[in-house]
Formats: structure tokens, sequence, C-alpha cells
């Protein structure tokens, strides 16, 4: 499973399935052919509203000679943007309470949101809290959510679940982006292992994958067929997953890509201090416990994973020093230089320094 191949990496659990009796599975069959009522009535209504739309698009097509498609995009070709909200108090102690209450109920019998912030507004425990609490508290929510984003699905089935889910809301989102600004996306996805279940696919807006035929004289399932054979037979790849040389290849150069000034800034880990000294960059986030150095320096799998994740998350940022804390590190540097210490590695001399150039 991707679980098993991805060692020491968060897991997201599964949902774990309970085991009904007699009343209660009773009361489920019944719970159901209601839903199955509600959802029939609310299918008919649904049914008899698109017949009155579908009227009312032939007559504002009618009335503005145009087609009925031309009307029936401009209203369905609609998408909905969220930013991300950042780690919050109260999302942090509403998260507390639900670990607290709703980790030893089945599914369906957890409380909702607004049961759980009542429960916070009541609970004396989570009033008044001391800074150090409320950081680590902070700390737990951000790690369960980046475990949600980037955790590994512990079997394969989960995993094929989320595969599906995800990419329809991306070919929802690209087409609709495609009806309202008139792009051309296309995009290839296959599995990355002989074990994983979903399957090797392709889409594209409108026509774009005319391109493929014409230009590169290439169907997109030959290419799709030629993506997953790649995958599968790569050399990069280990054993049961990615090992620590193929590794770095996936990461190093996003750690450098948002590195610039008027120009981009050529990034040499051994001499990190003097392009700090010279461009007053600094960097934040680094994982603990391993050297800040070159990906392709680190030798354990664990490490490069726990790098890898940072940079994924956003953790780890390059920030630019203040003009104080610029010259405070100037000093410093100026100060060690002039004891007779080496900062940074020396750059390799000529191959014939010393000799006499004809």
């Amino acid at each position: 499973s991707w679980k098993s191949r991805n060692p020491g990496k968060p897991v997201i659990p599964p949902r774990s399935s309970e085991k009904l009796d007699a009343v209660q599975r009773a009361a489920r069959k019944v719970a159901a052919e209601q839903r199955r009522a509600k959802q029939q009535a609310i299918s008919d209504a649904v049914a008899e509203l698109l017949e009155e739309q579908e009227t009312c698009i032939n007559e504002i097509a009618k009335a503005h000679s145009v087609l009925p498609e031309k009307v029936r995009l401009l209203i369905t070709g609609e998408t909905h943007y969220r930013k991300r909200r950042e780690e919050s108090l109260a999302n942090t102690l509403v998260h507390i309470k639900a670990r607290q209450v709703n980790s030893d109920l089945p599914c369906g019998q957890k409380f909702q949101l607004k049961e759980l912030q009542e429960m916070v507004a009541n609970d004396p425990d989570l009033q008044n809290l001391d800074e150090e609490t409320k950081q680590r508290y902070l700390g737990e929510l951000k790690e369960s959510r980046s475990c949600k984003a980037i955790g590994v699905r512990s079997t394969n089935t989960a995993a094929s679940r989320d595969v599906q889910a995800t990419l329809k809301k991306i070919y929802g989102e690209l087409q609709a982006l495609a009806y309202r600004t008139g792009i051309y996306a296309c995009m290839f996805v296959t599995h990355g292992h002989v074990y994983d279940m979903h399957a090797a696919t392709w889409f594209g807006t409108d026509n774009i994958m005319d391109f493929w035929e014409d230009r590169m004289k290439l169907s997109p399932d030959y290419i799709i067929k030629q993506l997953k054979l790649w995958a599968l037979k790569s050399l990069m790849r280990e054993g049961e997953g990615r090992g620590p040389r193929s590794l770095p290849l996936e990461f190093s150069g996003s750690i450098t890509k948002h590195l610039r000034q008027e120009k981009a800034i050529r990034l040499r880990f051994a001499n990190f201090e003097q392009t700090k000294y010279k461009f007053s960059i600094s960097y934040e986030g680094w994982p603990d416990g391993i050297p800040f150095s070159s990906p392709y320096k680190i030798q354990t799998v664990d490490e490069i994973r726990r790098l890898r994740d940072v940079i994924r998350d956003d953790s780890f940022r390059w920030v630019k020093m203040t003009a104080t804390q610029h010259h405070e590190y100037r000093k410093q540097v100026d100060a060690r230089r002039e004891a007779g210490e080496m900062v940074g590695v020396p750059r390799q001399g000529r191959s014939d320094k010393g000799k006499k150039r004809k």
C-alpha cells in the first residue's frame, strides 16, 4: 500500500466501521427509506425546475438571437474560490473539544460544529488559557491540518477514492475556467506503483487533445500508455518506493524557486553565509535536527521526507532581513574574519594559477 511505501510519514486514519445489531439495522433501514423518499421528492422538484429553466433558456436565446448552448454556458460555467483560513484560537479550541468527545463515537453520532462551539463556551478548562497552552493547541491543529493535506492514505482503496474525488474537482474547475476565459488545458494522470488501484487517464478542455495528434502525431491514449509504462519502470524508483537518491529530485528546485531579487540568485549551500552577507537573505522553517545543506548531502530517507514535507506545506520559506538584522550579521561575520576564521568555502583556484599564460 501507499502507507507501507512511505514509512515515517503521517497517515490519515481510516474511518472505523461498527457492527450493528438487529435493532440498529432496522432503524437504519427505516432511515434509509426516508432518505430515499426525500431524495425522490427533491429529484422530482429539480426535474420540474430544469424543465422551466430550459424553457426560459430557449426564450432568452430566441430573444437575443444566440444559441441556447451560449446561454446555458453562461449560467452553468461558475466556480467559487475560497481562501484557506489561518489557524485561529476559536478553531483550535473546537478541534481540541472534538478530539475529546468525538474520538470514541461512531459515524453518524458525532457532535456537530454548533454543539462543539457550545461545549467550548461552557467548558471552564478552555477559558483563560496561558500563552504556552494556546501555542501548543495551535501546533496540534496545524499538525492535524498538515496530516489531512499531505498525509498518506492508509489503504490502496482509500487512495484510489481520494484520486477519483480530487480529479473530479480539478476537471470541473478547469472546465469552468475554460468556459469563463477561453483557456486550453490538458492533463495526464497515472499511478506510480503496480499495486495502486486508480486507472491512468487524461483530460482536456474543448479540442485541446487534437494538438497532440495534429502536431505531435501522438494520440492521447498512446501518451497515457507510455506515461504509465515510464512511471512503473522508471530507474529513479528504488525497491518499493522512492529511494534517497531520487527523492531530492522531487523538491530540490522548490527550495530556490522563490529566491529572487532583481534576478535569480544561484544558491550554494556551502557558501550560504556569503549569500546571506551579500543579499541580506535568511530562511525560516528548516526542520530541526537536519543540517542546512543540499538535499543531495542528506543520507537518510526520513530526513529527506521531513524536508520535502515542510517545503510542500510552505513551512520553509526565504525571508528578507531587516536593515538592523543585516548590519548585525555583517558585524559578526567581519569579526570572525578578523579573528582568522574562514567563513564559507573558498572558490577553487584556476588550474593554471602561478603559470605564465601564452
